[in-house]
């Protein structure tokens, strides 16, 4: 008799998760299909170390990442993605009505093959192959790829063809940055993306170019383009970043009340990777220029390398994507212009850590 009870009970259970399996509730679709919704966590922890000049300014373990990611396919042909930020403060956005710390959210809508429209807060459609890496991906970014405001919401338009894609956006461009603060509440961004690829992806092209409302007479300009070369498990990556914007850069040389000034940046960075399997290295060399539009003369140029081996030691489902880390890197920043008088600074970094993104549902 207790057999029989236990027998009974198992099938009664399977049957009420059966009847929630095909409830067609989304909220009951979207707990039981994994296609629908797939819950992740993205983490990394470094113990790092930072020298100035040979003094050491910093010895400490820190959460680069801490995301949440949910991702799913509602039917076939419409998409989403949240991605936010535990580790960053999350006060809102007044005009778009988002946390600061939530990165992504969007809906994508096929229309057909050939057509994708994007609709929600999304990455702004910047070039290059460094800014399409998740950020936990990068160690030392160029000074573009760290200050430019990767995140808006708006619409994008997706076109595809022969194995192209041709991307044009619409945006918010309300960061200081670029819109002036009597023009932040109705400054907008248009961009336009080519992601390239030719003969059976040796070669893969990520070129931009980008409009920024300053306000209703100026505008700012952004070319950005990324060129990557594949042979079997080698690949190499050229990116470069052009552009005006009003950046306060007095941290650097040292003034405390510098405020924004109108400059001209420029970036690029040369990655060189090879695929070993489960170990992974790179050399990255960066360059960065800033020239002060206001003052008519190069401000600073700044170069750096850095050294990094990335280890996947794990072959199973759920951690196959956990790695190990150990970057070094070196960066000299040279002074120019009015600030001609100051010494040149030598920055080193040394880390170790680790990273995961893994599936929690």
């Amino acid at each position: 008799m207790k057999k029989l009870c236990i027998t009974i009970y198992i099938l009664l259970a399977a049957s009420v998760s059966a009847q929630d399996k095909d409830s067609k509730t989304i909220v009951d679709r979207l707990t039981w299909n994994d296609k629908m919704l797939n819950v992740m966590l993205d983490t990394r922890n470094d113990f790092q170390t930072d020298f100035q000049d040979g003094d050491l300014t910093n010895a400490s373990f820190q959460a680069q990442t801490f995301k949440i990611w949910l991702v799913g396919e509602i039917t076939p042909g419409i998409r989403y993605r949240l991605r936010h930020r535990l580790n960053k403060p999350q006060e809102p956005l007044p005009r778009e009505g988002y946390s600061a710390a939530t990165d992504q959210a969007w809906v994508a809508i096929d229309a057909g093959k050939d057509w994708t429209f994007t609709i929600g807060k999304q990455s702004v459609q910047f070039g290059t192959f460094e800014y399409d890496y998740n950020p936990a991906d990068i160690y030392v970014g160029t000074m573009s790829f760290n200050d430019l405001d990767a995140y808006k919401t708006g619409v994008n338009v997706a076109y595809r063809f022969l194995g192209q894609v041709v991307n044009v956006q619409v945006v918010n461009s309300d960061a200081t940055q670029f819109a002036s603060d009597k023009f932040a509440q109705k400054a907008l961004a248009g961009i336009f993306l080519w992601e390239g690829k030719f003969f059976d992806e040796l070669l893969g092209t990520r070129w931009g170019y980008g409009a920024f409302q300053h306000d209703n007479k100026k505008m700012l300009n952004w070319v950005t383009l990324g060129t990557q070369l594949n042979i079997g498990k080698f690949t190499a990556e050229l990116d470069y970043y052009n552009g005006d914007r009003y950046m306060d850069y007095g941290d650097v040389v040292g003034v405390d009340n510098l405020g924004l000034r109108y400059v001209h940046d420029q970036s690029a960075a040369l990655n060189l990777k090879y695929d070993f399997g489960k170990v992974k290295p790179f050399i990255k060399g960066i360059w960065n220029q800033r020239h002060d539009n206001d003052l008519g003369n190069t401000a600073y140029n700044n170069f750096g390398i850095q050294a990094v081996v990335e280890f996947y030691p794990f072959t199973n489902q759920y951690i196959k994507d956990m790695r190990f880390h150990a970057m070094y890197a070196y960066n000299a920043t040279g002074f120019e212009g009015n600030y001609s008088g100051l010494s040149r600074q030598d920055n080193q970094t040394v880390l170790v850590g680790m990273r995961w993104l893994f599936k929690a549902k």
